[in-house]
């Protein structure tokens, strides 16, 4: 199972703690993404549940993006399909109108970052893991709905070097530009701030919680279906697809990648 589902206790009803175990590094395929998008509507649609911890057992990987080998494998008319799941997961995270808390207690690369900055509450490990949106660094463009939630929560001051750069940061330097919320010193405190968070919203009447929220992510859901569009048409532009398998060839021989 690539995730694993826990029901807990909280005010008011019951919360899940959801754990990423797909691979080693936790990373992303199109199967995957649809699994935790299914999830999550199930537990939309499910009025005695009140909230969702996201986090992972894995003591080095939170997620690590796409998955190189399932990228690798995959036909290129079929790329987009694998590719755009992030986008579609995105949109599922951000219409997910309960709360959603994200534990990073590992790297937190791509689309790791891209699930970090679509919850409403993002805690990090001050420790040797990085969070970042690395997309362009493997060739692909970054979606406007990643850009439009970087902007909801990350100074101004630092949107070139975090959407353009790719910048990774250790936790300490992710708190300081807005990208996560809190930082602890072990998963312990991690745990324990999350569930304190989680406790304290399950208490706010559920109809109100679920109505402001939808009202503030408004803007972005307006937009999601376009989004997507544009995400297919960057992926149409030369050179997108033979740089993203360069990159992800790359990786897996673990060398520099040449770039067109």
């Amino acid at each position: 199972m690539n995730y694993k589902r826990e029901v807990i206790d909280i005010p008011n009803g019951k919360g899940e703690i959801i754990r990423f175990q797909m691979n080693d590094q936790n990373s992303l395929t199109g199967q995957n993404m649809r699994d935790l998008g299914e999830i999550l509507n199930e537990i939309k649609a499910d009025n005695s549940k009140r909230g969702v911890i996201l986090t992972t057992d894995n003591p080095k990987f939170f997620c690590n993006g796409l998955d190189a080998e399932n990228l690798l494998s995959t036909s290129r008319d079929k790329l987009i399909d694998e590719v755009g799941g992030i986008v579609i997961l995105f949109g599922e995270l951000v219409k997910f109108d309960k709360p959603l808390i994200t534990e990073v207690t590992g790297h937190a690369m791509g689309g790791g970052a891209v699930i970090t900055v679509a919850s409403d509450f993002k805690y990090m490990l001050d420790g040797k893991g990085r969070i970042g949106f690395t997309e362009v660094n493997v060739g692909l463009p970054l979606p406007g709905s990643f850009i439009d939630r970087i902007k909801m929560c990350v100074d101004p001051r630092y949107w070139a070097e975090v959407c353009l750069e790719g910048t990774t940061y250790k936790g300490a330097e992710a708190k300081k530009i807005g990208l996560v919320d809190e930082i602890a010193p072990t998963p312990e405190e991690i745990r324990k701030i999350a569930l304190k968070k989680l406790e304290t919203l399950s208490k706010v009447p559920q109809a109100a919680y679920r109505a402001t929220k939808n009202t503030l992510n408004g803007a972005l859901i307006a937009h999601l279906e376009q989004y997507k569009k544009d995400t297919t048409k960057s992926f149409e532009q030369p050179g997108v697809v033979d740089n993203l398998l360069e990159a992800m060839t790359a990786l897996k021989e673990k060398r520099r990648p040449v770039f067109k």
